[in-house]
């Protein structure tokens, strides 16, 4: 099983769109959300950090802290908690 990072401003909520990455995925990958001040802490086992795209701007920041690759969810995507079209570009990055 994979584990993957989900990051996204503070204020937002984001363990909607883990559950439905997750349930893509059949439940092949381990999605948990975290906020942007806080994910740091929980890199370990890591295998893809997601960022929100109302963080993008943090792209830079991100790739520096952490080992893995890096992902930013489309607008499109993360506005609509597409989990599907999520695990398909997760699919392309690491595979399923």
């Amino acid at each position: 099983m994979k584990n993957i990072m989900l990051v996204c401003n503070a204020g937002m909520s984001t363990g909607m769109l883990a559950k439905k990455i997750e349930a893509a995925s059949g439940n092949t990958l381990n999605v948990t959300a975290y906020s942007e001040s806080e994910y740091t802490d929980y890199l370990d086992g890591v295998d893809l950090v997601l960022i929100g795209p109302q963080i993008r701007f943090l792209m830079p920041q991100i790739k520096q802290a952490v080992s893995v690759p890096v992902h930013a969810i489309s607008p499109v995507k993360y506005g609509i908690m597409d989990g599907k079209g999520v695990y398909g570009d997760i699919q392309k990055l690491i595979g399923g």
